[in-house]
Parts: structure tokens; sequence; C-alpha cells
């Protein structure tokens, strides 16, 4: 025990190296870790691969069975995509400007983005600072409790009334979501970190900015960006109804105008491309955050 502790002490003698040994000894020093990790990631992304096939191949067989006109062929639905992606003539029909679904998926998934990042960076910052401070957080639990089971469709009238139909209501919309679902992971992340590496750095000599940097922050992130991945999933859906419900452009929007001609293929379409774009998404993310917090499996996976 002597032994293994006398290079972080050696080292330690200014505080902040002795306290990023101690970190490093949680991470996984194996040489085939990263190897490991490579192969498992294939595996998942393999297994990914083949729900989305047998998704696809359902949905094909129950063509045969659903009529046409209610539940449009894969095949249909993608050469709809094609037809329309640069640009759909039909649109202007609707009072649309002249776009496509590329535009309209460009402006969701901007409007999606700029939620994550501001809902995020407001909820983990009150997260991480209510998992440290008791009164603050029982003052703004509540709140944040309160905020999150409010469903989107009671709060989307008022929201469409006070910033109107643009951007700001959307995105605002989708930030609320975003911030309480990163507010109760930074918590949690908080809640759950060992207090024998804090006290290991108290014991070293940290000063409260190292414990903050060298402690706090390399604990909590692995689950605040399993915390992230979960948000950025579903806040693709809220956008899309937040444009349903009241925008002028966006997936949602074409949804909303092509649902009143009944054009399931074209209604098809949006979704799909939606959901395609979701995934990829998804799948850069969990890239990142596994080069970023490779040693977590919270981070790669989106658990707690």
């Amino acid at each position: 025990m002597t032994g293994r502790l006398s290079p972080a002490a050696d080292a330690g003698r200014g505080g902040p190296d002795a306290v990023r040994h101690a970190l490093a000894l949680r991470r996984p020093l194996a040489l085939g870790g990263k190897a490991l990790r490579s192969i498992t990631a294939i595996r998942v992304d393999l297994l990914g691969l083949v729900g989305l096939v047998l998704l696809f191949v359902g949905w094909q067989l129950l063509t045969n069975v659903v009529p046409r006109y209610s539940l449009p062929t894969p095949l249909g639905v993608a050469g709809r995509i094609w037809d329309d992606f640069i640009l759909a003539k039909y649109l202007s029909a609707y009072g649309l400007p002249k776009t496509g679904l590329l535009n309209s998926m460009l402006y969701t998934g901007s409007n999606v983005l700029i939620a994550v990042g501001l809902g995020g960076a407001v909820g983990t910052i009150g997260g991480l600072v209510t998992g440290r401070f008791e009164k603050v957080r029982a003052v703004l639990d509540p709140v944040l409790m309160t905020a999150g089971t409010i469903p989107i469709l009671v709060l989307a009238p008022f929201f469409l009334i006070w910033f109107g139909v643009g951007r700001t209501s959307a995105v605002l919309l989708v930030a609320i979501y975003v911030s309480v679902i990163l507010y109760i992971f930074a918590q949690r992340a908080v809640d759950n970190l060992d207090p024998v590496y804090e006290e290991a750095a108290y014991t070293l000599g940290a000063s409260p900015r190292r414990m903050i940097w060298d402690v706090l922050i390399p604990g909590t992130v692995p689950q605040i960006l399993g915390g992230v991945r979960i948000a950025l999933a579903g806040a693709w859906g809220l956008e899309a109804i937040a444009e349903l419900l009241g925008s002028q452009k966006g997936i949602g929007k074409i949804v909303q105008v092509l649902a009143g001609s009944i054009d399931m293929q074209g209604i098809f379409a949006a979704l799909v491309l939606l959901g395609l774009v979701a995934v990829i998404f998804d799948a850069l993310a969990a890239l990142l955050f596994s080069y970023v917090a490779g040693w977590s499996v919270a981070a790669r996976t989106g658990g707690n």
C-alpha cells in the first residue's frame, strides 16, 4: 500500500500533481483496453444496423396487409425523399416558401443544437451547484421538477403568445426539456462521486479551484455526457412537435401541412429523414463522448 502511494506523495509536494495521479489510478491502464472498446463499439454498431434492417423489413411486410394510402412502402418513401430533398415545388401551394427537405432539416437541426447547447449549459451548471449546496437544492428542485412534468403541448400555446411563431419559442421549449434532463444527471453525478477522491485531494493540499478542475469535473463528466445523449435523442421529436404546433419552417411544419391533405408518403418521408438524422447525430455524439471520457461506461452508453 505504501509503495503504491509513494509516487503520488513524491509528485504531490506541490499538491495538484498528486491529485491528477490519484485520479489517473481510476482509469483502465491495460494495453488492450482501447482495442477492446473498439471491438465492442463495432459489435454494437452492427447490432444497431441489424435492428434498422429488421425495422424496414417489417415495414415492407406490413404494406402487404395495410392499404398503401395509409402506409406507403419503404421504397416509395425513399423515392419521395430523393425527389423532395432539394426542392419540393408542391409546398408552395400550402403557403410555404420554395424549400425542400434539406433546408427544412437544416432549420430543425440548428434549432435542436441551439436548444441542447443552451439547455445543457443551464441544466449542468444548476445540477452541479445544487449537488454541492443543499439549501440551493431545496429551493431549485421543486421548480425544475415541476417544469419537467409539464407537457410540451401545454407550454407551447403560452410560448407562442409570448415569443411568437419564430425560432425563439421552439428553441426555448426544447431547451427547458433539455435543462431538466441535464439538471438531474449532473446532480446525480455529484451525488455518486466517490468521497475518497475528494478526501485524498484535500489531504494532498488541493485548493478549492483544483478540487473543481481535478476532481469534480473529471468525476461527473461521464454521467453528464450520458445525459446529453439522452436529451439529444428526445430533442429531435420535441422540436418537430414545437414546429408542428406553430412554426413557419422546419420538418414539423412540413408534416403539419401535408397532414391536411393526407399525404402519407410525404409525411413518412419527412419523419424518416428526421429519424435518420437523429440516429447519425447520436452516433457522432457517442464517438465524441467515448473519446472525451473513454474510461467510463456511462459516457459511452448514456447510462447513470
